[in-house]
């Protein structure tokens, strides 16, 4: 009898809450990677021509987007003799492996080699039609002026860049040598 007694406790107590167990597996996807520290590079006939480094990389296989970058990010933009143009600097990015669209958010930062510094919450580069772009407000600061603006179009090293809805002040001072 006491054998029975110790035999029902045992069953009672194994059993599992269904919506606790539910809520756990299928609560969020679970990333099939994850990388801690992280640094990719880019390539294109042996010379340099992206690099990522990152706190922490998650690939999804399900979940669009493929690759969610999180813990601050920063990719450096290299011209064609491998001599960095620029780097974008933003806390959390989002890359769509199919489409090669880069989602970059949160304190986000574009700065030229030539020290113009864009700085935005929101930006996005299509590396396949090889621009930077939003609809969010910016604001650009170069040695000589501070402009602000909505919306922003731009090459990947910053060179050319248009503004929308701009507004902010300006140097039209001519130089003199």
């Amino acid at each position: 009898m006491r054998l029975f007694f110790y035999f029902s406790v045992l069953l009672i107590s194994c059993t599992n809450n269904t919506k606790l167990v539910q809520e756990f597996v299928s609560d969020k996807e679970q990333a099939i990677e994850q990388i801690k520290g992280a640094e990719l590079l880019h390539t294109e006939n042996g010379n340099i021509k992206v690099k990522i480094v990152a706190g922490k990389i998650e690939r999804f296989q399900n979940k669009q987007p493929h690759l969610v970058f999180s813990e601050k990010i920063e990719v450096y933009f290299y011209n064609d003799s491998s001599q960095m143009q620029s780097t974008l600097k933003a806390d959390d990015a989002s890359i769509d492996e199919e489409t090669k669209i880069m989602l970059a958010q949160n304190n986000v930062e574009l700065i030229s080699s030539d020290d113009k510094k864009l700085e935005t919450e929101e930006l996005v580069w299509d590396e396949q039609q090889d621009k930077i772009f939003t609809d969010k407000k910016v604001k650009i600061t170069t040695g000589k002026e501070i402009v602000y603006g909505e919306g922003f179009s731009s090459n990947p090293d910053f060179t050319e860049y248009k503004i929308a809805k701009i507004h902010g002040s300006f140097d039209f001072k001519a130089e003199t040598n």
